[in-house]
């Protein structure tokens, strides 16, 4: 498998982890402090575990990137988790994205590229 594959699937699977994540907080509510029963309402939340589970098989993908990449040359595609995660937002929380999100969207997408490239 190509490095750019296992980046990009990392890099999706880590979006879908945080939009789990929010799913799941939702659900458990706001949390004000950190308690032992705060942890376990987190932590017992289908949503939160599906997106840990998300995030470890992420981490596989991405050590599979870093084994065949430079980091300096792997690691800015972080930034693409961002631009998914903004547009992941707006369609399942209706969040808003204004001109500034999609602008800075366009500029990271293009650096991205220019790494690509390089």
């Amino acid at each position: 498998m190509k490095a750019i594959y296992s980046i990009i699937i990392a890099i999706i699977l880590a979006a879908i982890g945080q939009v789990l994540w929010k799913f799941g907080m939702k659900k458990v509510g706001i949390i004000e402090d950190i308690t032992l029963e705060n942890i376990i309402k987190i932590f017992s939340n289908i949503y939160v575990n599906m997106g840990i589970v998300c995030y470890a098989i992420s981490t596989i993908f991405w050590l599979i990137s870093l084994s065949k990449k430079d980091l300096s040359y792997v690691y800015p595609f972080i930034a693409g988790t961002y631009v998914i995660v903004i547009f992941l937002s707006y369609f399942f929380f209706k969040e808003n994205i204004n001109m500034y999100r999609i602008f800075g969207s366009i500029l990271i997408l293009f650096g991205l590229y220019i790494i690509l490239r390089g």
